[in-house]
């Protein structure tokens, strides 16, 4: 499991610790079944408070990406296809409606917003 954060970025921490792990488990880069290091560690490696990583497992958590087990730790869940591709969509979604309505602002049209996807695509 690896995590970057970016303190120039102007997601708080706790989700960008949350997005890497969660696209991570989607990759299949980590496992099902996987145990994730305590929180604690987790922290200390990434030279933050426990709050943020606390809250990214929570969300982690409510999302079906991870599970408690008290006394044993945190697993990786076993995911289906369809919920992978649930969540991918609704993510890839939330980060181009905001990214869309931007451009919108910025007074480009359907067309033009297409063409500047297909060429990043």
């Amino acid at each position: 499991m690896d995590i970057v954060l970016s303190q120039k970025s102007d997601k708080p921490i706790y989700t960008q610790i949350y997005e890497q792990i969660a696209n991570q488990i989607m990759n299949g880069e980590v496992a099902a079944g996987e145990k994730l290091p305590p929180i604690r560690t987790v922290a200390v490696n990434l030279r933050v408070s426990v709050i943020p990583v606390k809250q990214a497992w929570e969300q982690l958590e409510r999302e079906g990406f991870i599970s408690t087990a008290v006394g044993r730790g945190t697993f990786v869940c076993e995911l289906e296809h369809h919920e992978i591709s649930d969540k991918r969509n609704s993510a890839a979604e939330e980060l181009l409606s905001r990214d869309v309505k931007a451009c919108r602002e910025m007074g480009l049209d359907l067309d033009e917003i297409i063409e500047i996807v297909r060429k990043n695509y």
